[in-house]
């Protein structure tokens, strides 16, 4: 078999010119397969890891009403409880929202602040690790590193971002106020008291949420309150709170991604309005296969014009070596020796071209697109718009090697079936 990889090779090298032309084809048809499904690829996956830092894909909010009549419909310990015992249900956290007008120094603004339980608490990921101490007689916050961002200068309007917003993202400390204090006042009015709370730790993700332990809050609420009227609690006919705690949201933690719609469906079957990213997610991902469709078929045709290329290149080869082929039959060559030959030649051209637009392909989506248009978009630090995992890279290297054998097909089983004197003729 060794004479069939040298006169394969030699043929090759012979033809240089147009060998290197129909490799270039096969290039640039890999290249522009493998470089879009890539960019959809790192797309999909940016849409995923967003939706996982606003909330886990495992995650629902199910939202209470808070005035009126309805109590069956109000949160209260008893519905969290509820909410535990239906199937796939991992944990449920109770959320105390309270709407509030916060200042750090001159900066002010109206935000919420949320009190959850501590093991939600130690899941937020923080700069330094700290959580609210349990033991405090007022709540401690873990402050979203996005909440100062948004709070304008009492006396000139501006924003305090906008103090920052011409700084590149790559150079920028992350704020760290772990120490220093927010004055916060629990009803919205003017003439509402404040209150001096320690900003126990900042996120360290991107985040917009103010969150503190929900049972120091409530304590603290309890502590503070009004004539025993309780800041941010429901109050019924009798302008007075109710005995159980009325919470606005509750976060239920599924077990698994496939148990989401089931315990969507549970809750929504109890009356309660619920949001997911799950759904969002599942939207977008159709989207996102919708684009990887479209932009994998816009790659195929150019490869499949280079496997035209292919096969026209075999096509000539054929008839330029039609009296080799013919001299190759009388030295007692059988066809399928001769079929091997030009296979094997249309294999390799596919397979070299798939090796050099591969490995093209790996700078473009690394140095153009993951490096360079992530800077001019000045998107996050690491943001990858194009990924091309192992497998693509696989499939892409034997797809160019499969299509060329196929390309090949008819001009090797043709040169395989010529009769010498045929050959001879010819010649």
């Amino acid at each position: 078999m060794g004479w069939i990889w040298h006169l394969c090779l030699a043929n090759m090298k012979q033809r240089g010119i147009r060998t290197g032309l129909t490799i270039l084809g096969v290039v640039i048809g890999i290249i522009s397969i493998v470089s879009l499904l890539a960019i959809g690829l790192g797309v999909k996956k940016e849409i995923l890891d967003a939706a996982e830092s606003e909330g886990s894909i495992t995650e629902i909010r199910v939202y209470g009403i808070s005035e009126g009549i309805r109590k069956d419909q109000m949160l209260t310990d008893r519905k969290i409880e509820e909410f535990r015992e239906i199937e796939g249900v991992a944990e449920v956290y109770p959320v105390l929202n309270l709407s509030t007008y916060v200042r750090y120094k001159q900066y002010s603004g109206y935000w919420s602040i949320e009190g959850v339980p501590r093991n939600y608490l130690q899941q937020v990921a923080t700069l330094n690790g700290a959580a609210p101490d349990e033991n405090s007689l007022k709540p401690e916050l873990i402050m979203g590193n996005q909440v100062i961002d948004f709070m304008y200068n009492r006396t000139t309007g501006v924003r305090y971002g906008e103090l920052y917003d011409d700084e590149d993202e790559e150079d920028k400390e992350p704020l760290d106020l772990s120490g220093e204090y927010l004055e916060v006042q629990f009803e919205v009015f003017e003439d509402a008291p404040s209150y001096r709370l320690t900003i126990a730790d900042m996120t360290k993700e991107e985040s917009y949420n103010i969150y503190c332990d929900i049972e120091t809050l409530k304590k603290y609420l309890k502590q503070i309150a009004d004539g025993g009227k309780v800041p941010g609690q429901p109050r019924n006919q009798n302008d007075e709170n109710y005995r159980e705690w009325i919470y606005d949201t509750a976060i239920v933690k599924v077990e698994d991604v496939d148990s989401v719609d089931s315990v969507v469906k549970s809750l929504k079957d109890m009356g309660y309005q619920v949001e997911n990213n799950k759904e969002y997610v599942d939207s977008i991902q159709q989207m996102v296969k919708i684009a990887q469709v479209v932009l994998g078929g816009i790659g195929m045709i150019a490869l499949v014009v280079a496997i035209i290329g292919i096969g026209n290149t075999m096509t000539t080869a054929v008839y330029d070596r039609i009296n080799e082929i013919g001299v190759l039959k009388v030295l007692g060559s059988d066809p399928d020796e001769l079929l091997y030959l030009f296979l094997l030649e249309s294999g390799i051209l596919g397979g070299l071209g798939g090796i050099i637009g591969i490995l093209i392909s790996y700078g473009i989506t690394e140095l153009l697109i993951n490096q360079l248009v992530v800077k001019l978009m000045k998107m996050p630090k690491g943001s990858e718009l194009a990924i091309i995992p192992i497998w693509l890279a696989v499939l892409a290297f034997f797809l160019a090697i499969i299509l060329g054998v196929l390309a090949g097909f008819f001009p090797a089983r043709w040169a395989a079936r010529l009769k010498p004197i045929d050959a001879v003729k010819n010649h």
